[in-house]
C-alpha cells in the first residue's frame, strides 16, 4: 500500500462524519464520498502522487491535500472537498478565493435567489453567479460531477436574463 493511500484511509477513518471511502471493484481504486453533500470522487490509488497533511491556521483543523499525477489538487477538509476555482469561462474575478467547496455553491446560489428578490440588485447577483461559475468549472476540472449544480445555475442565469442582466 502506498503512503498516500494510507494517509487517505487514515484521514477518512478519523473524520467519519465528513468522508466515507467506498472500495472499488479491485484494490486499485475507491470512491471518496463527502457525507454532507453526497459528492464523490473516483480515485485510482496509483494516480495520487502525494498526500500532504496540513492544518488550517484559522480554525486549527487538519486537512489532507491530495496531489494527483496530472497536477490536480483536492483537499479533504472540515468543509468537505476543497478545490481551486477556474476562471477559464469567467475571466479574472475580483475577490475570487483561492479555494472553494460545495457548501460555497449552496451559499452563492441562495444569495443569488435572495438578491433576485430585490429590485436593482442584479449586478450583485451577476457577480455571485460568476463566482459560482468559477467554482463549478474548478470542481469539474478536479473530477467532480457538477451537472446538478449546472442546472441550478442555468435557472439563475435565465432569471437574471429576464431581468435584463447579462454577463
Amino acid at each position: 500500500m502506498s503512503a498516500a493511500r494510507a494517509k487517505v484511509e487514515s484521514f477518512v477513518r478519523q473524520n467519519p462524519l465528513l468522508f466515507a471511502l467506498v472500495p472499488g471493484q479491485d484494490d486499485r481504486s475507491a470512491q471518496l464520498v463527502e457525507i454532507g453533500t453526497g459528492k464523490s470522487l473516483h480515485v485510482e490509488w496509483d494516480e495520487i502522487a502525494d498526500a500532504v497533511e496540513k492544518e488550517n491556521p484559522l480554525r486549527r483543523s487538519p486537512y489532507l491535500v491530495l496531489v494527483f499525477a496530472d497536477g490536480r489538487q483536492i483537499a479533504l477538509a472540515d468543509v468537505g472537498f476543497a478545490f481551486a476555482p477556474s476562471t477559464i469561462n469567467t475571466g479574472t474575478l475580483p475577490d475570487l478565493p483561492a479555494t472553494f467547496c460545495f457548501r460555497d455553491f449552496r451559499h452563492l446560489s441562495t444569495g443569488v435567489q435572495a438578491l433576485l428578490g430585490d429590485e436593482g440588485r442584479e449586478g450583485e447577483a451577476l457577480s455571485a453567479v460568476m463566482l459560482a461559475l468559477a467554482l463549478l468549472d474548478g470542481a469539474r476540472n478536479a473530477g467532480f460531477d457538477v451537472s446538478r449544480e449546472e442546472r441550478q445555475l442555468d435557472l439563475l442565469l435565465r432569471q437574471l436574463e429576464e431581468r435584463g442582466a447579462t454577463p
